[in-house]
């Protein structure tokens, strides 16, 4: 084996590896340091709001919310010890430890994504799964040759990844067709995707984390760049997957000595061709390996130009294309291939922040309604479902994933949230879902001593935990905290503060 088959086995391994351990995962921010002292409990006035009032936060965090410049109005927090299994009722009102600012509505940011899942928990189950459905419309001849078309009807599938489709791809040759006479259909007419500008958001449409839902998404519509260094070469080598048909891309860059900084910078990307991506830089020999993970410029584009390239790759043959279509009267379905069940779909989906597994979940809640799959009819269901579950308190969601602006929910209703959470017989699919402080997802760098469960969320403007804290007494306690400021990034340690003060308690 030469050098270069070596490194492209260890790309293709790393590349395996890192999409199992989420790196396409689109990452919130993470926060940062820590402190204690007791705090005034307050009266409740009723079951959906407390008393808040100037000296509600403890001492310490008004210092730190002091060092950040930081208005104490720009923060709602609550805390409260878990509710007693035997003795819960729910909307009950309860003696809390903080109460600040906890009815007034925020952006809550992926914090909207613990009301996804435990609507999804409730109303779908955990072991649900989504179906792609592969279908063809003729013979397969012994010679090997499909007389027909083949149909991949996509089923919302959170996490199809390229392994996935691979797997598809690889059964349709292991059926014995070599080539097919037709064309491969893909059907997305489960969910009517509007019309979205993917960079609309922020100015970033090759982030990741701006994908947008699709009934057959593959790989989160994202292409993966791993740039490898070769010290013998002298040279980077350039791959990415998964193979797109007709996509071109320079293989490699010269080699420095140089620090690394910003290797991203340094290769210089040239994407102003949607189909040829030129690297026009450098790459650093200290950067090591890297995975660089970008969204297709073609978004539309995506899945049947990765089915093509994947079906090549296997030594397929198509006398027709691969393009978008509709599953016609008279075909025959081979087989149905089955998701992650939903438990494991959440994992990952909370773990990481990955905004549009969130936006499926959400858009699956209305599967099977007479009015079809829509943003709306799953807002309609949430909504009737928020109000009989869980809170009385106010909840306006858009599309279920935090990735908007339009999304308003209290602290107060977090905690309703939480607090129905830990009484629901899906207690331990929804906290082993959520990062846990210096371990893994978007609080495996934090630096806190604490031991905690919390979903993370973070916009311009929006800093938010919320979550699960163990306290020093062997009790557990419910935190929420929500900053909304335009130097809401700059009150990390806020938000570390109190994850500690609760620790403390």
């Amino acid at each position: 084996m030469n050098s270069k088959d070596a490194i492209k086995i260890l790309v293709m391994r790393q590349f395996a590896k890192n999409l199992r351990s989420g790196v396409l995962m689109a990452l919130l921010l993470i926060p940062a340091v820590w402190a204690k002292e007791p705090v005034v409990r307050q009266t409740p006035l009723g079951s959906s709001q407390r008393v808040s009032v100037a000296g509600s936060l403890p001492a310490q965090i008004v210092n730190l919310l002091q060092k950040a410049d930081l208005s104490p109005n720009s923060l709602s927090v609550m805390v409260k010890e878990v509710p007693n299994r035997a003795s819960f009722q729910p909307n009950a009102q309860e003696e809390v430890e903080i109460s600040h600012l906890a009815s007034l509505p925020r952006i809550p940011a992926s914090l909207m994504k613990l009301v996804t899942t435990q609507a999804a928990l409730d109303l779908l189950g955990p072991n649900y799964t989504w179906k792609t459905n592969v279908f063809i419309t003729g013979p397969i001849k012994p010679s090997g040759v499909l007389e027909g078309d083949v149909i991949l009807r996509g089923g919302l599938d959170p996490k199809l990844t390229v392994e996935n489709a691979t797997h598809v791809m690889q059964k349709l040759r292991s059926l014995g067709i070599q080539k097919i006479q037709g064309d491969v259909l893909i059907d997305k007419s489960l969910f009517d995707a509007p019309e979205k500008d993917p960079g609309k958001f922020d100015g970033e449409p090759l982030r990741p984390y701006n994908v947008f839902a699709d009934a057959l998404l593959i790989n989160f519509n994202a292409l993966l760049v791993s740039i490898t260094p070769d010290p013998l070469s002298g040279v980077a080598h350039i791959d990415i997957e998964p193979r797109m048909d007709g996509l071109a891309y320079s293989k490699q860059v010269p080699l420095t000595h140089s620090n690394c900084v910003d290797y991203r910078q340094e290769l210089k990307a040239d994407f102003s061709q949607s189909l040829l991506i030129k690297f026009n830089g450098t790459f650093a020999k200290s950067c090591g390996m890297k995975i660089w993970p970008l969204a297709f410029s073609r978004p539309k584009e995506f899945t049947q130009r990765a089915l093509a390239g994947i079906w090549q790759s296997l030594g397929g043959e198509i006398a027709g294309s691969f393009k978008l279509g509709v599953l016609p009267a008279k075909a025959t379905l081979l087989w149905s291939e089955n998701s992650q069940p939903l438990g494991d779909i959440v994992r990952d989906m909370n773990k990481f922040s990955n905004n549009v597994m969130a936006q499926h979940l959400f858009l699956s809640l209305s599967m099977g309604t007479p009015s079809g799959v829509s943003e709306a009819a799953s807002r309609e269901i949430v909504q009737k479902w928020w109000r009989e579950k869980i809170s009385p308190t106010p909840l306006q969601i858009d599309q279920g994933s935090g990735l908007s602006r339009d999304d308003q929910l209290s602290a107060q209703g977090l905690v309703d949230l939480l607090s129905y959470a830990w009484q629901s017989p899906y207690m331990p699919e929804l906290i082993s879902s959520l990062p846990i402080t210096g371990m893994d997802g978007t609080l495996k760098k934090s630096q806190s001593t604490a031991l905690a469960h919390l979903k993370t969320g973070s916009l311009r403007d929006v800093n938010a935990i919320a979550g699960f804290v163990q306290g020093r007494q062997q009790k557990r306690y419910i935190l929420v905290a929500i900053l909304n400021d335009p130097k809401a990034r700059e009150g990390a340690a806020v938000l570390e503060g109190l994850i500690q003060w609760v620790a403390n308690r």
